[in-house]
């Protein structure tokens, strides 16, 4: 910055800017006047002080709370504040990352052996000899009969025949043919799943549908056949529900499928849980010629005629011990094939505990 000198003659006061000549103005002033000043001096003109928002700057002021600070100084100081590195979102993320993943591989390995201890309890009651289906089955107690292999003799009830699915198998859309099965000794009949046959093996719709050939209906004699007693499984969020009264059926339930049949005989389906004025209604009907007839029909293995139509909330799947052969030939012809007596429970929770 320049200054400015001034000079002071007998008469006059020449003030000019040293760095600049050209600015050159004489001034008149008094004698008076002019000998109050020194001879020469010079007038410093202080630098601009400039402003800036550096770290050094905002250490001059050393606040002993951030509330005794403008707010301006607060704000700048705490957004530009170093950060943990352990706070970082990333490094939240990339930690979480291996502990997730560990948990659900050992959730898994869990699983793995959960499923293998049961396809080992599965194999070890098919290794069984098959039981003998009894005349009176104690509904309550059959799921502790899962898996077993059963031997029963009876005929079927085509007129009742319902058709579950579709269902894919060896690529082929198809379902299975469930039909009412009335057993020789009587005690009520019960759902028999005869497998698998193609949709194009099938005419009419609705409650209407029947297989095409008729010679895979079994005759009306007694035949023996040895059958499965399954887990059933619940239908998941995916699956439809059942429209009996549409003939549409999408999962097995067995409860339900034995009262549509029970009701199409114009009979009452067995209640799991019988009602107190059913029981008494049936009591006030006894009388004692009614019942002794009653125990001979029973001990000579005859069938009432209600006992006989009436359809068990049991649910079985017949067996088919052929090959693989035999299988596509029956299918083929349009006859139903039944499951094999293998353990269908997939496996794959060592491959997902490695995966994670």
């Amino acid at each position: 910055m320049s200054n400015i000198a001034l000079s002071a003659g007998p008469s006059r006061l020449t003030a000019r800017t040293v760095a600049n000549s050209r600015l050159r103005q004489p001034l008149s002033a008094s004698p008076a006047f002019v000998a109050s000043f020194p001879r020469s001096f010079s007038i410093p003109v202080p630098a601009l002080r400039t402003f800036s928002s550096s770290r050094s700057h905002r250490q001059e002021h050393n606040y002993s709370d951030y509330s005794d600070a403008p707010e301006g100084y607060r704000r700048s100081t705490q957004s530009k504040g170093s950060r943990a590195w352990y706070k970082s979102p990333t490094t939240l993320v990339l930690g979480f990352i291996p502990i997730f993943t560990f948990g659900l591989g050992y959730w898994q390995i869990k699983r793995l052996k959960w499923k293998v201890s049961l396809i080992e309890e599965l194999e070890d009651k098919l290794s069984r000899d098959p039981l003998q289906l009894p005349r009176s089955i104690n509904i309550d107690v059959l799921p502790e009969f899962d898996f077993r292999l059963v031997t029963l003799k009876g005929s079927f009830d085509w007129d009742r025949v319902m058709f579950v699915g579709p269902r894919v198998r060896e690529g082929s859309m198809g379902y299975h043919v469930v039909v009412p099965f009335r057993r020789a000794e009587g005690g009520g009949m019960v759902l028999m799943n005869r497998g698998f046959v193609a949709e194009k093996e099938i005419e009419g719709k609705g409650q209407e549908k029947r297989l095409k050939n008729k010679q895979a209906l079994s005759s009306t004699g007694q035949e023996e056949f040895v059958a499965l007693l399954p887990r059933i499984y619940p239908a998941n969020i995916f699956t439809p529900e059942n429209k009996p009264d549409k003939g549409e059926w999408f999962h097995v339930n067995p409860s339900q499928m034995a009262e549509w049949a029970s009701a199409k005989a114009g009979v009452t389906a067995l209640s799991l849980e019988p009602k107190h004025d059913q029981a008494a209604a049936e009591d006030d009907s006894y009388t004692p010629s009614a019942g002794v007839a009653e125990s001979i029909k029973i001990m000579l293995g005859a069938n009432t005629g209600k006992d006989s139509e009436r359809v068990l909330p049991v649910y079985l799947e017949e067996v088919f011990d052929g090959n693989v052969g035999e299988a596509a030939t029956k299918i083929a012809q349009g006859i139903p094939v039944g499951r094999a007596a293998t353990i269908e429970l997939r496996n794959q929770h060592a491959v997902y505990a490695a995966t994670w």
